[in-house]
């Protein structure tokens, strides 16, 4: 039997939702064992508080955002950090201390889940989202987004306009992946593009694609994604539906999973363009080589996107994404709710952090 969560605080410590390493030992006080997923641990514990430095901001978190790609790194996805990592790379929160930064304590902020050096030849190339030295959030980053304090550089954060509430704004992450997504494969024009997934990013990308192609079409597996896709009035077809004639100039893979890559593969025409933006903790190469040689299909990958034009089009409610999130919890939930990622129809989970 479970034990329950702690409330425990201590001088100096924070709550959070640790993904506790395979190999390493837990860093916090008071841990509970929540639950497993795969091979980790998902907790919920009192960890040290960050701080301000020269270089970083303090934020307090309000909102976060469980999402697939929190499920994939509770599977494994990432590099080990060793010890304990907590979980999270969607966030929205206040300036609590702002260092040696320009922004004013108490400023509403979104913050970028890529920690770049700022110094090296690709930062200084316009490639800092892939930067040489760069960790993520939640991902090979120890210190993740579902915590009640959160550390990052200032270059990181976005201001968030009034009119844009957290509940909308915490979607900038996953909006700016689905805007790269789709920028990546250059929907416009191509006659035949099909977004293949069931999670937020397939939903998001496919409205993204439509607002710059009309004919760009969803393809999912499960019934609730084609009835998400109807209701943000998305053209959609189910995947046993599409046959396998070859027929796409484009299609955008979000789930980045051995099935959907393959198929993937073979739903695109001869020189057309497969986007693999998915993540997934057990993908493997999962497409004829010889069939991507053979018919000259381009194969580009899609990561993580600029926040700000995410933003922008939130303030302007030209997407609202916030009928896709399932359903709201408290912070000391999270860890028992991330297994339920996988069920289809579950899109997001608002993270209530604090207020």
């Amino acid at each position: 039997m479970n034990a329950a969560p702690t409330t425990l605080h201590t001088p100096g410590s924070m709550h959070a939702v640790l993904r506790r390493g395979v190999h390493g030992i837990g860093i916090g006080i008071g841990i509970a064992n929540i639950g497993t997923s795969d091979h980790a641990q998902i907790e919920f514990a009192s960890v040290a508080r960050p701080h301000a430095t020269q270089t970083r901001v303090l934020v307090r978190t309000t909102t976060a955002l469980l999402t697939p790609f929190e499920r994939e790194v509770a599977r494994g996805l990432g590099t080990e950090v060793g010890g304990t990592r907590i979980l999270g790379s969607s966030l929205v929160g206040v300036v609590e201390d702002a260092g040696a930064s320009g922004f004013a304590r108490g400023t509403r902020v979104a913050v970028h889940p890529v920690m770049s050096c700022g110094a090296c030849e690709r930062c200084h190339g316009g490639l800092a989202l892939h930067c040489a030295a760069r960790t993520i959030l939640g991902f090979d980053d120890a210190c993740g987004g579902l915590a009640e304090f959160v550390s990052a550089p200032s270059a990181n954060l976005v201001a968030l306009p009034k009119e844009l509430d957290d509940d909308r704004a915490v979607f900038a992450v996953a909006l700016a992946r689905a805007m790269q997504a789709v920028r990546r494969g250059g929907v416009e024009g191509k006659t035949y593009a099909s977004i293949l997934g069931d999670d937020l990013i397939a939903i998001l990308a496919a409205v993204v694609a439509v607002e710059e192609n009309p004919l760009a079409r969803l393809v999912a597996a499960h019934d609730s994604t084609l009835r998400a896709a109807e209701q943000f009035g998305i053209r959609h077809r189910a995947l046993q539906e599409t046959g396998r004639r070859g027929d796409q100039e484009l299609v955008i893979d979000t789930t980045g999973s051995a099935e959907t890559l393959l198929a993937a593969a073979r739903m695109v025409r001869p020189r057309g363009h497969v986007i693999a933006a998915g993540v997934s903790a057990r993908a493997t190469v999962a497409v004829e080589l010889s069939h991507i040689a053979l018919d000259e299909i381009e194969l580009r990958g899609a990561g993580f996107g600029p926040l700000s034009s995410a933003i922008d089009r939130l303030a302007r409610r030209v997407i609202d994404p916030s009928p896709l999130a399932t359903r709201r919890i408290a912070i000391a939930d999270a860890p028992r709710a991330i297994p339920s990622l996988a069920e289809p129809g579950t899109f997001a989970l608002l993270v209530q952090v604090s207020r």
